[in-house]
């Protein structure tokens, strides 16, 4: 009666193998998402502070009084 397929020490380092490769295609996905979350949060910062300067703009305002009514 077969008792099922033994696996050699080779198919075992080649599975070991392609899981290290896939942990690296993982580990660049990680780091290129990473890249473009941070590109993306700088660039909604930047939107954020534009909108704070039209608005300290808009109300004739030195930044230095706004802050002053803002802290009393």
């Amino acid at each position: 009666m077969p008792r099922g397929i033994r696996r050699t020490a080779k198919s075992i380092d080649e599975q070991i193998a392609e899981i290290q490769m896939k942990i690296q295609t993982c580990q660049s996905k990680i780091t290129k998402l990473n890249a473009e979350q941070k590109s993306l949060l700088a660039s909604k910062e930047k939107a954020e502070m534009d909108e704070l300067y039209q608005f300290v703009k808009k109300s004739g305002k030195t930044p230095t009084e706004l802050l002053s009514q803002l802290t009393h």
